[in-house]
């Protein structure tokens, strides 16, 4: 699970798609120049430019929780494998390890594969890098994985009440040799193993020069190592950055692209007039522009639905209101999610009422998990909107209530931040709204300092199986920041996390988990991310896997035109 940022570019649009209206400053989408042919024969010049809303919150993969850093990492660095069309193949690790009689050790081999200094990447930098992403000191911010997945005592080192807590040398992790990397789970892998060991946690890290930079690590392009099919060549904070072909690279020959640009352009009519005349390669389409896209470049436009999921936090850990449930309620009811998609996002986003996606995972049955619980939450109700805040207004002894709103800047979220607003101000009589839009990397502070009443949020998965979407919200997970605690939810997370032989047995618990989420109303779902964008017809092989990291260019390539 990664934090989503709200974006319209194409390439992290995947992830985050808030395709938001700016009024139209006139014209159609059509090209200021005619480039939409293209040959079947490369181009001389592969330079994929792009555009995107936020800069990268930070490049030190122990502290990645936010897509954009995720995508970076996933781009730069090089695991035991990768993720490619919604697969994972086969990275640094050799091929499939060798796996003991019980299932819980798995032994890897490693290709040989040279940092971007020239030194080798061996097994110890997969040791260090695991440990450091269970060691307190290094403040690692997304170390739940490890303990998710049942790598050995990783579940101890992380709980500040176990004697073995902060002893990152007992992680199920070892050097057999340069080459050999043994990892130790509590019990058999789950199905999505080899495809979580894709994600920016489990890249290897070396140890002397992290010690080497002290405070400089990760501050700059030139403060980091690289092992991926890219290096981060320049990054220049709040304007963007640019990623060079690594000629080192194993695998150098299936990428294609010598160059990709990235800019941070917060204005969605700046990116779309950047596409106009060419300066971008693809741009996520607002509402206000997907009809005349459509009708002036139909071969250019794309739309698909995909799998984040996007929803109001309640505060319930400093603001003792919103531990009334018949408030929470009160606030889900009164935003018309319908129109919330229909009106104001139009890329292809479906109204949701849930927290594990649709279309996202099938369980044992064949069904889809929605099909299999197709309850959910109180849907959008003005009416009941009313009813849930009198009654909150009579147990709270209050008549009038003012609200902390936090969300994303960039004028692609403004008009849904404006519409939630007014939706709750409409239909709760004396409850205001003050929206505080923030810069994705102070939004995402704000966040963990609990800086807000209700706060909108969004999830990327880190790997297919409804637990991704689950078990961030347990009592011990500082990535929930809700406040929230329920014994019953958290036992069922924790015992269909250890239950990975008996399927059938774990996906009813998880099942059971959602339906106990859904009684305590702790978020209130708003919608599944679609987007609709235009793609220049000369790029071709970008994959956009439905977890994990967002985007993928590492095949991706230019045709003639």
């Amino acid at each position: 699970m990664k934090r989503a940022k709200a974006k319209w570019s194409l390439v992290l649009s995947f992830v985050l798609a808030i395709s938001l209206v700016l009024a139209a400053c006139g014209g159609s989408g059509s090209s200021s120049s005619d480039k939409s042919k293209s040959s079947n024969k490369l181009a001389k010049d592969q330079t994929l430019n792009l555009a995107i809303g936020a800069d990268i919150p930070t490049l030190d993969p122990t502290q990645v929780t936010d897509t954009v850093s995720n995508n970076v990492v996933a781009m730069t660095m090089a695991g035991l494998t990768r993720m490619h069309n919604n697969k994972y193949e086969w990275d640094l690790a050799t091929g499939e390890p060798e796996i003991s009689a019980d299932k819980k050790v798995y032994t890897f081999k490693l290709r040989d594969q040279n940092w971007s200094d020239g030194k080798p990447v061996t097994a110890q930098d997969f040791v260090y890098g695991w440990q450091r992403q269970n060691d307190p000191a290094a403040k690692p911010a997304y170390n739940f994985l490890f303990a998710s997945v049942g790598i050995l005592n990783a579940a101890k080192i992380q709980n500040p009440d176990d004697p073995m807590y902060g002893k990152f040398q007992n992680l199920g992790v070892k050097a057999l040799d340069d080459k050999t990397l043994q990892v130790t789970l509590e019990r058999p892998a789950p199905p999505f193993f080899y495809s979580l060991l894709s994600q920016a946690q489990f890249m290897p890290q070396r140890a002397d020069f992290i010690k080497a930079q002290g405070k400089k690590y990760a501050q700059s392009a030139e403060n980091v190592l690289y092992n991926g099919p890219f290096v981060l060549d320049s990054w220049k904070k709040g304007s963007g950055w640019t990623y060079k072909k690594n000629g080192d690279y194993w695998n150098k020959a299936k990428t294609k692209l010598n160059t990709v640009n990235f800019r941070v352009v917060k204005e969605t009519s700046t990116a779309i007039n950047l596409y106009k005349t060419n300066k971008i390669d693809e741009v996520g389409l607002t509402a206000e522009y997907v009809d005349s896209f459509k009708k002036s470049n139909p071969k250019e436009v794309q739309s698909a639905v995909s799998s984040p999921t996007w929803f109001l936090r309640f505060n319930q850990k400093t603001n003792k209101n919103l531990k009334n449930i018949n408030l929470r309620k009160a606030i889900g009811a009164a935003i018309d999610r319908e129109g919330l998609v229909k009106t104001i996002l139009n890329n292809g986003s479906v109204a949701s009422n849930y927290v594990v996606p649709a279309h996202f995972v099938t369980g044992p049955d064949g069904k889809d998990f929605r099909a299999a619980s197709p309850d959910g939450f109180p849907a959008g109700d003005a009416a009941a909107a009313k009813d849930y805040w009198n009654k909150a207004k009579e147990e709270l002894g209050i008549s009038k209530l003012h609200l902390n709103f936090l969300s994303q800047d960039g004028s692609n979220t403004q008009q849904l931040n404006q519409y939630v607003a007014n939706q709750i101000k409409k239909n709760l009589p004396g409850v205001t709204v003050t929206i505080n839009s923030q810069p994705f990397a102070n939004y995402l502070k704000l966040t963990d300092e609990f800086k807000f009443d209700i706060q909108f949020g969004g999830w990327f998965p880190d790997y297919q199986d409804p637990m991704t979407f689950l078990d961030m919200w347990t009592t011990d997970q500082p990535m929930s920041t809700t406040g929230w605690s329920n014994k019953k939810f958290d036992n069922l997370v924790k015992t269909a996390s250890e239950g990975t032989a008996d399927y059938s047995k774990r996906w009813n618990e998880m099942i059971q988990a959602e339906k106990t989420m859904m009684a305590d109303y702790p978020i209130a779902p708003l919608y599944q991310e679609g987007h609709t964008w235009a793609q220049k017809p000369y790029v071709k092989g970008l994959s956009f896997p439905s977890y994990g990291a967002e985007t993928d260019f590492a095949q991706a390539y230019l045709l003639e035109h």
